[in-house]
């Protein structure tokens, strides 16, 4: 990933001008949180500003991206830079070790180091802990960048050592131009919704197929409703589906929330359904998936027939 990407995203500049500013005048924190949901430019954001921290010779407040450490960091070998990749889906100790002893010494290129953390809120109870006196007692010239999409999952002890910074999602006029500009594929008309105003996500989604086949499916799902569509046929849509999940909730949400023929208290019915089907997705191993999703979609249509 290009480490001056940020500047392809316009609604990164803002925040990357103002935290590039404290940067220059050295009232930058040496530990920032930089939290929002997934597609929004996270990783773009702490990229961007990780050049600028490394770049020996920036220019207007950007990395310039010919110096030696800008060289460097564009072929993938500055020796100042730790991105933290964990082996599993939680952060431990061993990864915090790992990034407490970079934090150690002097910069190789003598100047800033910089640490990227994403997935924050990944960290373990005692990983957290450990990171603590790091986060109190910082090094000179060494910054921390965690990235969360959960901050709120986060210590309290380690959200209060850290300065916060959120990106916020697209308003739907600024992201549909946004796509408008970037792909000449015609835009769906679920997708702002769907995504929520990630414009990364909705981009990638785009591009590829997947927003059209997730249309065809919101469009199965209207029409099994009105039993136009055999249970069968949508069951073998859905259940091979990683984001199945997402899709149901959506179309639960968008289509049948909106519907003034269904009943707030059927309504909450669907819901609790469909979350002990999520719950069950994730908990009961060797579970029988085909049959429990079609179990969920009989249930939805049998509650939204109800009269």
């Amino acid at each position: 990933m290009s480490y001056l990407a940020a500047t392809q995203y316009p609604w990164l500049q803002p925040i990357l001008a103002q935290l590039t500013l404290l940067a220059t005048q050295q009232r930058m924190a040496h530990a920032l949180l930089i939290s929002g949901m997934a597609g929004l430019g996270k990783r773009p954001l702490a990229n961007a500003l990780s050049a600028f921290l490394l770049c020996k010779q920036p220019i207007n407040q950007q990395a310039c991206g010919q110096c030696k450490s800008c060289l460097l960091l564009a072929a993938g070998n500055h020796p100042d830079i730790l991105l933290l990749h964990p082996d599993s889906n939680t952060i431990g100790v061993d990864d915090i070790r790992r990034l407490i002893e970079f934090t150690h010494g002097a910069a190789q290129q003598q100047g800033n180091r910089v640490i990227i953390l994403p997935q924050a809120q990944r960290m373990s109870e005692a990983a957290a802990n450990a990171l603590l006196k790091t986060l109190e007692e910082p090094p000179q010239g060494c910054f921390l960048l965690l990235l969360s999409e959960q901050p709120q999952r986060l210590k309290a002890t380690l959200l209060s050592r850290c300065q916060q910074w959120r990106v916020a999602p697209l308003n739907e006029t600024a992201l549909l131009s946004w796509l408008a500009e970037q792909c000449e594929k015609p835009i769906p008309a679920f997708l702002y919704r769907y995504t929520g105003g990630a414009p990364l996500q909705a981009l990638a989604l785009l591009e590829g197929s997947e927003a059209q086949q997730i249309a065809t499916l919101l469009h199965m799902l209207q029409a099994f409703m009105q039993e136009e569509v055999a249970l069968a046929v949508l069951v073998k849509e859905l259940e091979n589906r990683d984001d199945n999940r997402a899709i149901l909730g959506f179309f639960i949400h968008d289509a049948l929330q909106s519907a003034q023929s269904i009943s707030a208290e059927r309504l909450q019915r669907i819901y609790q359904r469909y979350y002990r089907w999520c719950r069950d997705e994730q908990q009961i191993l060797g579970q029988n998936k085909s049959l429990a999703l079609s179990a969920l979609l009989l249930e939805i249509q049998r509650i939204t027939a109800t009269r």
